[in-house]
Protein backbone atom coordinates (compact mmCIF):
# COMPACT_ATOMS: atom_id res chain seq x y z
CA UNK A 1 0.00 0.00 0.00
CA UNK A 2 3.04 2.27 1.20
CA UNK A 3 4.37 2.08 -2.75
CA UNK A 4 1.29 2.21 -4.53
CA UNK A 5 0.35 5.58 -2.49
CA UNK A 6 4.29 6.28 -3.57
CA UNK A 7 3.52 5.75 -7.30
CA UNK A 8 -0.14 7.46 -7.07
CA UNK A 9 1.73 10.52 -5.67
CA UNK A 10 4.84 10.96 -8.22
CA UNK A 11 2.18 10.40 -11.18
CA UNK A 12 0.20 13.35 -9.73
CA UNK A 13 3.47 15.64 -9.09
CA UNK A 14 4.65 14.26 -12.84
CA UNK A 15 1.28 15.66 -14.39
CA UNK A 16 1.07 18.97 -12.64
CA UNK A 17 5.01 19.68 -13.21
CA UNK A 18 4.59 18.61 -17.05
CA UNK A 19 1.06 20.35 -17.93
CA UNK A 20 2.12 23.34 -17.33
CA UNK A 21 2.75 25.38 -20.49
CA UNK A 22 2.13 22.25 -22.64
CA UNK A 23 0.67 22.85 -26.10
CA UNK A 24 -2.02 21.11 -27.85
CA UNK A 25 -3.54 22.00 -31.06
CA UNK A 26 -6.32 20.76 -32.98
CA UNK A 27 -5.51 18.51 -35.76
CA UNK A 28 -8.27 16.86 -38.46
CA UNK A 29 -9.92 13.99 -37.07
CA UNK A 30 -8.42 11.17 -38.64
CA UNK A 31 -9.07 7.39 -37.69
CA UNK A 32 -8.73 4.21 -38.62
CA UNK A 33 -11.25 4.30 -41.82
CA UNK A 34 -9.94 8.01 -41.92
CA UNK A 35 -6.20 7.45 -42.24
CA UNK A 36 -3.89 10.34 -41.61
CA UNK A 37 -2.05 11.07 -44.95
CA UNK A 38 1.55 10.02 -45.59
CA UNK A 39 2.20 13.33 -46.23
CA UNK A 40 1.06 14.95 -42.85
CA UNK A 41 2.45 11.59 -40.82
CA UNK A 42 4.87 12.55 -37.63
CA UNK A 43 7.92 10.99 -37.08
CA UNK A 44 7.77 7.21 -36.08
CA UNK A 45 7.48 6.50 -32.79
CA UNK A 46 8.18 2.82 -31.09
CA UNK A 47 8.15 1.28 -27.49
CA UNK A 48 10.99 -0.68 -28.14
CA UNK A 49 13.64 -0.93 -28.17
CA UNK A 50 13.81 -0.02 -24.26
CA UNK A 51 11.78 -1.17 -21.27
CA UNK A 52 10.21 2.31 -21.22
CA UNK A 53 6.85 2.41 -22.90
CA UNK A 54 6.24 5.43 -26.01
CA UNK A 55 4.06 7.73 -24.86
CA UNK A 56 2.51 8.43 -28.19
CA UNK A 57 0.47 6.22 -30.45
CA UNK A 58 0.26 4.65 -33.96
CA UNK A 59 -0.95 7.05 -36.66
CA UNK A 60 -4.48 6.39 -37.14
CA UNK A 61 -5.17 4.48 -39.84
CA UNK A 62 -1.65 2.62 -40.16
CA UNK A 63 -0.12 -0.05 -39.15
CA UNK A 64 3.22 -0.82 -37.40
CA UNK A 65 5.22 -4.10 -36.31
CA UNK A 66 7.88 -3.68 -33.69
CA UNK A 67 9.78 -7.53 -33.19
CA UNK A 68 12.65 -8.63 -31.30
CA UNK A 69 13.75 -11.21 -33.86
CA UNK A 70 16.07 -12.55 -31.59
CA UNK A 71 16.10 -12.28 -28.26
CA UNK A 72 18.47 -13.89 -25.77
CA UNK A 73 17.89 -14.59 -21.54
CA UNK A 74 20.51 -16.25 -19.48
CA UNK A 75 19.99 -16.62 -15.66
CA UNK A 76 22.14 -18.55 -12.90
CA UNK A 77 20.43 -19.15 -9.70
CA UNK A 78 19.81 -21.72 -6.96
CA UNK A 79 22.09 -24.59 -8.82
CA UNK A 80 20.18 -24.01 -12.02
CA UNK A 81 21.38 -22.24 -15.16
CA UNK A 82 18.98 -21.45 -17.20
CA UNK A 83 18.88 -20.57 -21.54
CA UNK A 84 15.84 -18.64 -23.10
CA UNK A 85 16.06 -18.01 -26.75
CA UNK A 86 12.79 -16.44 -28.44
CA UNK A 87 12.44 -15.53 -32.03
CA UNK A 88 10.23 -12.82 -33.23
CA UNK A 89 8.61 -11.37 -30.14
CA UNK A 90 6.56 -9.20 -32.20
CA UNK A 91 4.07 -6.03 -31.10
CA UNK A 92 1.33 -5.77 -33.88
CA UNK A 93 0.09 -2.25 -33.55
CA UNK A 94 -3.00 -0.71 -35.45
CA UNK A 95 -3.92 3.03 -35.14
CA UNK A 96 -7.58 3.41 -34.39
CA UNK A 97 -7.68 7.32 -33.96
CA UNK A 98 -5.16 10.45 -33.73
CA UNK A 99 -5.01 9.38 -29.60
CA UNK A 100 -5.00 5.81 -29.81
CA UNK A 101 -3.62 2.36 -31.29
CA UNK A 102 -4.71 -1.14 -30.60
CA UNK A 103 -1.67 -4.08 -30.04
CA UNK A 104 -1.41 -7.59 -30.36
CA UNK A 105 2.06 -9.03 -28.65
CA UNK A 106 3.13 -12.24 -29.82
CA UNK A 107 6.39 -14.77 -28.60
CA UNK A 108 6.28 -16.54 -32.10
CA UNK A 109 8.80 -18.95 -30.59
CA UNK A 110 10.56 -19.94 -27.77
CA UNK A 111 12.88 -22.24 -26.49
CA UNK A 112 14.12 -22.99 -22.79
CA UNK A 113 16.47 -25.14 -21.54
CA UNK A 114 17.70 -25.39 -17.69
CA UNK A 115 20.75 -27.27 -16.85
CA UNK A 116 22.54 -28.31 -13.38
CA UNK A 117 25.65 -26.38 -12.88
CA UNK A 118 27.36 -29.02 -10.39
CA UNK A 119 26.37 -31.50 -13.09
CA UNK A 120 26.11 -30.58 -15.93
CA UNK A 121 22.65 -32.49 -17.16
CA UNK A 122 19.72 -30.60 -18.38
CA UNK A 123 16.68 -30.52 -15.77
CA UNK A 124 14.82 -29.04 -18.37
CA UNK A 125 14.22 -28.98 -21.85
CA UNK A 126 10.67 -26.75 -23.96
CA UNK A 127 9.80 -24.73 -26.68
CA UNK A 128 6.46 -23.45 -28.36
CA UNK A 129 4.55 -19.88 -28.34
CA UNK A 130 4.63 -18.17 -25.26
CA UNK A 131 1.99 -15.85 -23.35
CA UNK A 132 0.24 -13.42 -25.65
CA UNK A 133 -0.77 -9.72 -24.39
CA UNK A 134 -3.38 -7.56 -25.99
CA UNK A 135 -2.82 -4.01 -24.98
CA UNK A 136 -4.63 -0.58 -25.74
CA UNK A 137 -2.79 2.81 -25.55
CA UNK A 138 -4.37 6.15 -25.23
CA UNK A 139 -2.75 9.43 -25.43
CA UNK A 140 -3.46 11.76 -22.50
CA UNK A 141 -1.71 14.92 -24.13
CA UNK A 142 0.82 15.66 -26.60
CA UNK A 143 -0.48 13.67 -29.32
CA UNK A 144 -0.66 17.25 -31.77
CA UNK A 145 3.09 18.60 -30.43
CA UNK A 146 4.73 19.84 -26.97
CA UNK A 147 7.86 19.10 -24.85
CA UNK A 148 5.61 16.77 -23.23
CA UNK A 149 3.43 13.50 -23.88
CA UNK A 150 1.57 11.23 -20.73
CA UNK A 151 -0.05 7.88 -21.87
CA UNK A 152 -2.17 5.02 -20.50
CA UNK A 153 -1.72 1.48 -21.50
CA UNK A 154 -3.81 -0.98 -20.07
CA UNK A 155 -3.38 -4.83 -21.01
CA UNK A 156 -4.13 -8.00 -20.09
CA UNK A 157 -1.79 -11.10 -20.88
CA UNK A 158 -3.75 -14.46 -21.57
CA UNK A 159 -2.59 -17.86 -20.85
CA UNK A 160 -1.34 -19.09 -23.80
CA UNK A 161 1.96 -20.85 -23.45
CA UNK A 162 2.39 -23.90 -24.24
CA UNK A 163 5.28 -24.70 -22.42
CA UNK A 164 4.06 -23.42 -18.49
CA UNK A 165 0.84 -23.23 -16.62
CA UNK A 166 0.25 -19.56 -16.41
CA UNK A 167 -3.36 -17.61 -15.46
CA UNK A 168 -4.43 -14.53 -16.97
CA UNK A 169 -2.44 -11.06 -16.13
CA UNK A 170 -3.56 -7.96 -15.96
CA UNK A 171 -2.13 -4.71 -15.82
CA UNK A 172 -1.06 -0.76 -16.42
CA UNK A 173 1.38 1.43 -18.13
CA UNK A 174 1.66 5.45 -17.54
CA UNK A 175 4.50 6.28 -19.97
CA UNK A 176 5.93 9.73 -20.01
CA UNK A 177 7.80 11.30 -22.46
CA UNK A 178 9.43 14.72 -22.03
CA UNK A 179 11.94 16.51 -25.05
CA UNK A 180 14.86 18.39 -23.61
CA UNK A 181 16.65 19.61 -26.52
CA UNK A 182 16.59 18.78 -30.22
CA UNK A 183 19.15 15.56 -29.41
CA UNK A 184 18.17 14.67 -25.86
CA UNK A 185 14.88 13.35 -24.87
CA UNK A 186 13.90 11.36 -21.80
CA UNK A 187 11.68 8.98 -20.97
CA UNK A 188 9.65 7.49 -17.85
CA UNK A 189 6.91 5.13 -17.09
CA UNK A 190 5.42 3.56 -13.88
CA UNK A 191 3.59 0.50 -13.96
CA UNK A 192 1.92 -2.47 -12.13
CA UNK A 193 0.96 -5.83 -13.18
CA UNK A 194 -1.25 -8.16 -11.34
CA UNK A 195 -0.57 -12.09 -11.36
CA UNK A 196 -1.42 -15.27 -9.80
CA UNK A 197 1.76 -16.07 -7.48
CA UNK A 198 2.36 -19.72 -5.55
CA UNK A 199 -0.29 -19.36 -2.90
CA UNK A 200 -2.73 -19.20 -5.94
CA UNK A 201 -3.75 -15.46 -5.24
CA UNK A 202 -2.95 -12.25 -7.15
CA UNK A 203 -0.36 -9.77 -6.24
CA UNK A 204 1.05 -6.81 -7.85
CA UNK A 205 4.35 -6.36 -8.89
CA UNK A 206 5.40 -2.69 -9.64
CA UNK A 207 7.78 -1.40 -12.35
CA UNK A 208 9.73 2.02 -12.81
CA UNK A 209 12.17 3.03 -15.22
CA UNK A 210 13.52 6.24 -16.86
CA UNK A 211 15.54 6.46 -20.02
CA UNK A 212 17.65 8.95 -21.94
CA UNK A 213 17.62 8.79 -25.76
CA UNK A 214 20.46 10.66 -27.95
CA UNK A 215 20.88 11.67 -31.62
CA UNK A 216 24.09 10.56 -32.78
CA UNK A 217 24.01 11.27 -36.51
CA UNK A 218 20.87 12.12 -38.42
CA UNK A 219 20.13 8.47 -38.88
CA UNK A 220 21.68 6.60 -35.54
CA UNK A 221 20.96 7.00 -31.84
CA UNK A 222 21.36 5.47 -28.43
CA UNK A 223 19.66 5.61 -24.99
CA UNK A 224 20.64 4.25 -22.03
CA UNK A 225 18.30 2.99 -19.42
CA UNK A 226 17.66 2.14 -15.88
CA UNK A 227 14.82 -0.35 -14.33
CA UNK A 228 13.78 -1.26 -10.93
CA UNK A 229 10.80 -3.51 -10.19
CA UNK A 230 9.62 -5.07 -7.13
CA UNK A 231 7.01 -8.14 -6.73
CA UNK A 232 4.79 -7.56 -3.71
CA UNK A 233 4.73 -11.31 -3.02
CA UNK A 234 8.30 -12.60 -3.38
CA UNK A 235 9.54 -9.35 -1.51
CA UNK A 236 11.75 -9.13 -4.24
CA UNK A 237 13.29 -5.90 -5.98
CA UNK A 238 15.50 -6.33 -9.12
CA UNK A 239 17.47 -3.63 -10.34
CA UNK A 240 18.52 -3.44 -14.40
CA UNK A 241 21.00 -1.11 -16.73
CA UNK A 242 20.41 -0.95 -19.79
CA UNK A 243 21.51 0.20 -23.59
CA UNK A 244 21.60 0.11 -27.09
CA UNK A 245 21.92 1.40 -30.68
CA UNK A 246 19.20 2.47 -32.74
CA UNK A 247 19.72 2.76 -37.02
CA UNK A 248 17.26 4.28 -38.98
CA UNK A 249 17.21 2.61 -42.38
CA UNK A 250 14.12 4.98 -43.88
CA UNK A 251 11.54 7.04 -42.12
CA UNK A 252 9.42 3.55 -41.64
CA UNK A 253 11.96 1.31 -40.42
CA UNK A 254 14.42 1.09 -37.73
CA UNK A 255 16.59 -1.51 -36.79
CA UNK A 256 18.07 -1.89 -33.22
CA UNK A 257 20.00 -3.86 -30.64
CA UNK A 258 20.60 -3.67 -26.97
CA UNK A 259 21.29 -5.37 -23.69
CA UNK A 260 19.16 -5.50 -20.58
CA UNK A 261 21.66 -6.32 -17.43
CA UNK A 262 20.52 -7.42 -14.23
CA UNK A 263 22.81 -5.83 -11.26
CA UNK A 264 22.31 -8.77 -9.01
CA UNK A 265 23.92 -11.82 -10.17
CA UNK A 266 20.74 -13.79 -9.94
CA UNK A 267 19.04 -11.51 -12.24
CA UNK A 268 18.46 -12.06 -15.82
CA UNK A 269 21.13 -10.72 -18.59
CA UNK A 270 19.40 -10.46 -21.83
CA UNK A 271 20.39 -9.84 -25.36
CA UNK A 272 17.92 -8.57 -28.39
CA UNK A 273 18.37 -7.57 -31.69
CA UNK A 274 15.04 -6.60 -33.63
CA UNK A 275 13.35 -3.76 -35.89
CA UNK A 276 10.38 -1.79 -36.26
CA UNK A 277 8.35 -0.82 -39.44
CA UNK A 278 5.57 0.97 -40.50
CA UNK A 279 3.52 1.29 -43.23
Amino acid sequence: MKMSLTLLGCGIMLTYVTAYGQTDTTRHKYNLFNPVPKDKMKDMETDRPDVTESAYTVEAGHFQVESDLFRHVRNTSDGVHSIQNTYNLANYKLGLTERSDIQLVVPTYTTITMRNIITGKIINKAAGIDDISVRFKYNLWGHNGGKTALAALPYVVLPTSSFSSTATQYGIVFPFALSLTDKWNFGSQVSVNIAKEEDNAFHPEYLYSFTFGREITEDLSAFVEGVATYNVFKKNAETFANGGLIFSVTDNLNIDAGVNIGLKQTSDKIYFLGFSFRY
